[in-house]
């Protein structure tokens, strides 16, 4: 009784999707942006930045951001964003150090963020609904006049990522010119609720409950985010990097999982250490941006 009563306020909390604000633009930074809109695989009106490279280029990199995050990051230093650390995330200095390197970046808000339309039910699942968004955003640089021949290289955080994974297992097609990909924080719907009910001291009950109620209120299960089985539809060189004592979920397990599962021998795996934020994995390239270039300039 007490897991459930508990567990209606924790399963909206954790599945709905809470707008945050779009609190920088690039032109803050010294760089020239165009804003703009294309369409969803489903048809949902997407909003995004393209950032022209400060060369000439013919390459881009897609940016697919964590949730409850935007194109720009996440503003966790102000009311009432402050739950996840109460740090701000800030991905334009990540943005001017690709776009200095001779990059192109197409940075967009996934649905139901940012400027973008809202999901279908308020609530986010990438194994239904956001992975039609980086199909989307794949189409959308492959028909642009200006990008449609550009070497694409994507850049995928937690719900980016388990929805760049679950848009691999479904459209395989779509990704096999695809030069590389960093993978950032995949997390797993079964590590994240344990760890939950876990640091709440919930144990077992806690995660039926948890599983009920996500049913019952959304018509989802725990095992719908499952970025270990999709990783095996992984095709392309692919860099993993997570914060390795993440408090939020078992790391150190699930991500490990994930980089094992994936099967391209092109691929590396990076633990950030010295924090158990799981938002200062968000802000790690940004800071330090130097394996990130290095990364995509070797594929």
């Amino acid at each position: 009784m007490i897991a459930e009563i508990l567990m209606r306020r924790i399963v909206p909390a954790i599945s709905e999707t809470k707008r945050s604000p779009i609190l920088r633009r690039p032109d803050e930074y010294g760089m020239d942006y165009e804003d703009i809109t294309f369409q969803s695989e489903d048809g949902l009106t997407l909003e995004g930045w393209y950032i022209p490279s400060k060369t000439e280029s013919n390459k881009i990199v897609i940016c697919n951001h964590f949730s409850p995050g935007n194109r720009y990051g996440y503003a966790g230093h102000i009311k009432p964003w402050k739950g996840a650390g109460g740090f701000e995330v800030n991905f334009l200095p990540k943005y001017k150090a690709l776009i200095e390197a001779g990059y192109h970046v197409l940075a967009y808000d996934l649905r139901g963020h940012g400027f973008s339309s809202p999901s279908q039910n308020g609530a986010y699942n990438p194994k239904f609904f956001e992975y039609r968004d980086v199909i989307g955003s794949l189409n959308y640089i492959r028909t642009r006049a200006k990008t449609k021949d550009m070497d694409i290289h994507l850049h995928s955080m937690c719900l980016g990522g388990n929805s760049t994974l679950v848009a691999m297992r479904k459209r395989p097609d779509l990704f096999k010119n695809i030069k590389s990909m960093m993978l950032l924080q995949p997390i797993s719907g079964d590590a994240l609720v344990r760890k939950l009910c876990k640091n709440m001291r919930l144990g077992v009950k806690g995660y039926q409950a948890f599983e009920k109620l996500y049913r019952e209120l959304y018509g989802f299960s725990i095992a719908d985010a499952s970025p270990i089985n999709d990783a095996q539809h992984v095709v392309i060189p692919t860099f993993v990097a997570q914060v390795r004592k993440d408090s939020f979920t078992y790391a150190e397990e699930d991500v490990q999982a994930v980089y094992d599962a994936i099967p391209n021998q092109d691929k590396k795996l990076y633990w950030i250490e010295g924090t158990t934020q799981r938002f200062k994995g968000y802000t790690y390239f940004s800071e330090n941006p130097e394996q990130m270039i290095e990364w995509y300039n070797q594929h």
